[in-house]
Parts: C-alpha cells; structure tokens; sequence
C-alpha cells in the first residue's frame, strides 16, 4: 500500500528488539531520543572492541569479516545536507571485492529507505521503504575497517568517506 512504519534505524530496533534483544537494549541505553538512530548504532558498535562481546554486540574490525546478519552503520557525511543522522542496515551476504578496486567490496543489505541501491529489490514497484540492495564499502588499506560507501554500489557516483562500523549482534 505504499505506508511504511519505520526508517533505516526504526527497523533496526524492530529486528534486533526481537532477535537480540540485549544488543537493542544497549543502543536505546546510549539513545537520546524514545527510539535509536542510525547514529547511535554506529556508536555502540564503534566503542566495542574488535573480537569481544560487550553489550550484546561484537564490532567486526574488517570488511572482509562481515558476515550475514551483521549490522552496518555510518554517520552522516558532512558534505550531505539531510536530517538524518546517517544510516543502518543489515548485511545479507558475505562481501564481495569488486575487480579492479583494491579495498572496495559490493555488500548486500537488507534496510530500509526512501532511495534505492543497486540491484534494489524495490525497483520493480518503485516504492521506497523495506528491501535489499547493494552498496559499496571501501575499507582502509591499512586495517581493512569500513572507511567510505557508495550508495548505488559499483556504480555509484560517489564513494562518501564517513564513520562507519560493523558489529555482530550477540545473544
């Protein structure tokens, strides 16, 4: 019918208030409003160190770790005007290296948005809110962590450098 409930983040705490419960729990503690946003999944997943559960969740250091069910999170970019605090959503298969981009892998989501992504499952009604597309995450080469997306995967206009975080909810 075209009427959506929630956003990226109102569907995150949906999932995981019925999945994982203490992980959704940790990220209304660090809430400053009745419900998370994106931005503060991206905070509790980046607080947690890598390879240790802490607070229902355990952050995936590398790009190349993620794995279905994980949650991906990002700050808003400075260079976007939006009110939104960024965005979040679930990843649905393990990340694949795009050929001839070092450090940039394709990654499946499952979210919720008003703008679709690449391959989008809602491009064949054209409506906007829950589906699954895929985005492009650049890793630093360094470290191998989430440094920069690009929105409509490989072929995004744009590969946005901004704070992002992965983290695996436990139970």
């Amino acid at each position: 019918a075209g009427s959506y409930e929630f956003d990226c983040s109102g569907m995150a705490a949906w999932v995981l208030r019925r999945s994982a419960p203490q992980a959704h729990s940790a990220v209304l503690e660090r809430a400053r409003s009745k419900r998370p946003l994106a931005r503060d999944y991206y905070y509790r997943i980046a607080v947690t160190k890598p390879g240790k559960a802490r607070w229902g969740w355990q952050r995936v250091a590398r790009v190349d770790e993620a794995q279905p069910g994980d949650v991906i999170a990002w700050l808003k970019p400075d260079v976007l005007r939006s009110p939104y605090t960024g965005h979040v959503g679930f990843v649905m298969a393990p990340p694949e290296p795009l050929p001839d981009a070092p450090g940039a892998y394709l990654v499946r989501i499952a979210d919720a948005s008003s703008y679709q992504h690449q391959d989008d499952s809602r491009a064949v009604t054209g409506n906007t809110g829950f589906g699954y597309g895929t985005i492009l995450v650049q890793a630093d080469p360094e470290t191998g962590g989430p440094i920069a997306y690009g929105w409509f995967g490989q072929y995004s206009r744009w590969v946005l450098p901004a704070k992002m975080a992965i983290g695996r909810p436990v139970r």
